[in-house]
């Protein structure tokens, strides 16, 4: 198991981890939208986000196969008239594929999305789950995360 960089030759991967997460947060919340319909562009929309945002988008490898990936970017909130300026580390996205789940993939992705941010001098590192994801918000939680923010939502 490694982690690295993502690079171009890596779109085809990363496009089959977005159709995964995606249609498994859509068994979760189903407003969520449909993978395949999605990845292509979804794709292109985290490389120029990261980009953007002092950012960076990381594989997971097991023998040479991209089994997972997590896009981490660094925001200011100085935009947030309530609150005291500071900058945070924001995970947009962590999957694993299905058959590679359980095996510690999660866990490094997120150990390397944390050395990333300390080495852009950031201390405070964000993650969202969706509330009906309980296993990989026990894992978030495992991993040191605690709840910041609730938003509950109402059909009407």
């Amino acid at each position: 198991m490694s982690v690295r960089d993502y690079e171009k030759r890596d779109e085809g991967a990363l496009r089959e981890c977005v159709i995964q997460l995606q249609d498994a947060e859509r068994e979760i919340h189903p407003k969520t939208a449909d993978g395949t319909k999605i990845a292509e562009s979804y794709v292109e929309y985290l490389v120029d986000i990261c980009s953007k945002n002092r950012g960076r988008i990381l594989v997971v490898e097991q023998d040479g196969r991209v089994v997972g990936y997590t896009a981490i970017q660094i925001w200011d909130n100085s935009e947030e008239i309530h609150e005291d300026s500071y900058e945070f580390a924001y995970i947009s996205d962590l999957v694993v594929l299905d058959v590679y789940r359980g095996r510690g993939f999660g866990r490094v992705l997120l150990e390397a999305t944390e050395s990333f941010a300390k080495q852009q001098g950031v201390k405070l590192l964000r993650i969202g789950v969706l509330a009906g994801n309980k296993p990989v918000r026990r894992m978030y939680e495992n991993c040191g995360f605690d709840e910041h923010k609730i938003v509950l939502e109402k059909n009407i």
